[in-house]
């Protein structure tokens, strides 16, 4: 389930965070940020959330589909993402593991997008999402602000 794990931590820190590396705010910058703009980013959270669901479900099917048992999946993906890890293999079993990267790597580029339109559908840029994203990082005031604008969602 590291995967997973990994994988809803992907989807939701591309919600939360944006592609930071492209991002031109530093972490000490203060940003404005209306209340009309959080309730935006409220709205876009909550639908997104439901694309990170719809994301886990899709790569555990993916991943059971092709007949791998997930942990051993798990224990390969780590392996993979690690300099220090190595896990043996068979050569039919690391061609199999590639293929399903592969796809999961595309269903993530098909989710980016769905985070993106979300995010535009709310009247929100990418740059502004981004830009607020990383000012909820380090301000407790506008995380609690957040906190208060997605409760009065319903």
């Amino acid at each position: 389930m590291t995967f997973l794990k990994s994988m809803k931590t992907f989807v939701v820190g591309v919600a939360v965070m944006g592609a930071t590396a492209f991002s031109q705010i530093t972490a000490q910058e203060q940003v404005e940020v209306s209340d009309a703009e959080l309730n935006k980013i409220a709205a876009a959270f909550q639908d997104i959330q439901k694309v990170n669901m719809e994301a886990q479900q899709q790569v555990m099917a993916t991943v059971k589909e092709s007949g791998f048992d997930p942990n051993r999946f798990n224990e390969m993906y780590q392996a993979s993402a690690s300099a220090e890890q190595t896990v043996e293999a068979s050569d039919e079993e690391k061609q199999r593991f590639g293929e399903v990267m592969g796809k999961i790597q595309q269903m993530q580029t098909g989710f980016m997008k769905q985070i993106q339109e979300i995010i535009s559908k709310e009247g929100l840029t990418m740059e502004r999402y981004e830009k607020i994203a990383m000012a909820l990082q380090t301000d407790a005031d506008l995380q609690g602000r957040l906190r208060a604008a997605m409760e009065q969602k319903p």
